[in-house]
């Protein structure tokens, strides 16, 4: 039998989402019967030989960034035969409600843009800054942004769920699984 082979396609501005991807494609490879590759978003020249697409992106200004959507619109033939999967990694997300704004707002920018894609299952995880990276101007952008969304922080922040970011990824496994 032929294992089903699976891409992990990210989008990361610091990192955070990169790391999300590999802990995805990590707890999906662990699973018998996947081939699992990951492969950040601007690296990507081709789809055809998975069967599934998880595609993940970090947020900016409540919308995954530009070479997430341009991926999604380059490979939008090819996406169409695929069992395709999204997350985001967002400051939104970093609370319980707003885990449900972010997904809605996934879906919105980029379901609407894209009506073809059908994904199997669309998440959004709690983001990460580590302020050390960011110069004073984006220190400031970034904590304001944050104020914003209700989430304090003296130092570097990380909201991120390994266990339900490891659970998302468990439960595509049975939906491609399903859908193979």
């Amino acid at each position: 039998m032929q294992k089903s082979k699976i891409l992990v396609a990210y989008s990361s501005g610091y990192g955070a989402t990169k790391e999300v991807a590999e802990e995805v494609a990590g707890t999906i490879a662990q699973e018998n019967g996947f081939l699992v590759d990951i492969v950040n978003i601007d690296e990507c020249r081709a789809i055809e030989k998975y069967d599934s697409v998880i595609i993940g992106s970090s947020v900016r200004a409540d919308k995954p960034l530009a070479n997430t959507r341009d991926f999604i619109a380059v490979h939008r033939y090819e996406l169409t035969k695929k069992q395709v999967a999204l997350f985001v990694i967002s400051f939104t997300a970093s609370t319980p409600k707003g885990v449900d704004v972010a997904r809605e707002d996934l879906s919105t920018h980029l379901l609407e843009r894209f009506p073809w894609i059908t994904p199997v299952s669309i998440a959004a995880f709690g983001g990460r800054i580590d302020f050390d990276k960011l110069n004073p101007v984006m220190q400031i952008l970034v904590r304001n942004v944050m104020k914003e969304k209700g989430l304090e922080s003296d130092g570097n922040f990380d909201a991120r769920n390994w266990d339900e970011i490891r659970a998302w990824a468990k439960q595509l496994t049975f939906k491609f699984k399903k859908l193979s």
